[in-house]
């Protein structure tokens, strides 16, 4: 018979969540709240928990939840598990109404089958596990009403390098662009700067590597050297050193970089913005990239960037 068990609770394990990251149980569900087969929403304080602390880290498809259902020991064990059924998913319903697209979702139930030491009825067995992970860490799961384990926590520090793999300039010019090229003697193109690169991001804690692709518009001017090709474009660059705020994974930077670069030959300034997750300031740097071919001046705000990681973490031992 249903009855209310006042305010809902939540635990979170500090010693698992992180940035990105979040493993928590939303416990004290009231008694045998599916009777008669009755809907009844979640708890205000389980649902300001939801909306607060989870859907900022998954939401623009950041990441992903797992989540698990249970019941207390009373009861039959098929009630059970409609009932541990239910709670995970009123728990889903709740994060889809907020905007939580049902592929980020795994849902599972397990009734009362971990409760066999507990008393007849607990209020923490009462609950719904969840777990969060950024989205980069694990294949997309296809078949989301089917249960999967959690994969592992990702590796996380607050040391690491970055090294530029191949950039590549072309100008398109404004109409100031005649005069710009009379000053440099007709080789020089200034007006919209596109560019294209590959970086390299090093966790020296851990031997990860994680490569990003980088693309933007800006503004600028490239000079045009002779037999360039009429583009500007630098060659692999030395590692450069930063830590981040918080300890995160090698993959967790993005989802935009905001790039200022001038140079010519193998004299160049480079600057960089690595957007951060969410509670981690974003890392200002400034970096070595390497001999320039051509030279050129731009810059490439982070709205009008795209910085996206191609891959897994992958072991790297060093260049």
């Amino acid at each position: 018979m249903f009855h209310k068990t006042g305010p809902g609770k939540v635990d979170v394990d500090l010693d698992v969540s992180g940035v990105g990251v979040l493993h928590a149980r939303l416990w004290n569900f009231d008694f045998d709240d599916f009777a008669g087969y009755q809907f009844r929403g979640l708890k205000t304080e389980h649902f300001e928990f939801l909306k607060n602390k989870v859907v900022p880290l998954v939401e623009h498809d950041a990441g992903q939840i797992w989540m698990t259902g249970s019941a207390s020991r009373i009861g039959t064990a098929d009630w059970n598990m409609t009932t541990s059924a239910n709670r995970v998913i009123t728990v889903a319903r709740s994060l889809s109404e907020m905007g939580i697209r049902p592929e980020q979702m795994q849902t599972h139930a397990i009734g009362n089958t971990q409760t066999a030491n507990h008393r007849l009825d607990e209020d923490n067995d009462r609950s719904v596990v969840l777990w969060v992970l950024p989205k980069v860490f694990f294949e997309p799961i296809i078949k989301p009403d089917l249960p999967r384990p959690v994969p592992p926590k990702p590796k996380v520090s607050r040391n690491f390098k970055i090294a530029m793999l191949l950039e590549v300039d072309g100008s398109i010019s404004f109409a100031a662009r005649a005069a710009i090229k009379r000053i440099v003697k007709g080789r020089a193109g200034a007006g919209i700067a596109f560019a294209s690169a590959l970086f390299s991001i090093w966790d020296t804690e851990n031997n990860l590597k994680c490569t990003y692709v980088y693309a933007a518009v800006g503004l600028g001017f490239g000079l045009t050297l002779p037999k360039t090709g009429g583009r500007s474009g630098t060659l692999h660059g030395p590692w450069n050193s930063f830590t981040t705020e918080k300890p995160i994974s090698c993959s967790q930077f993005g989802k935009s970089m905001r790039f200022t670069t001038i140079g010519i030959g193998d004299l160049s300034k480079n600057w960089i913005l690595l957007e951060t997750p969410r509670g981690v300031k974003d890392v200002y740097l400034s970096i070595s990239t390497g001999t320039t071919i051509g030279g050129g001046a731009s810059t490439y705000p982070a709205h009008l960037s795209a910085f996206v990681p191609l891959e897994r973490p992958k072991p790297f031992g060093g260049p």
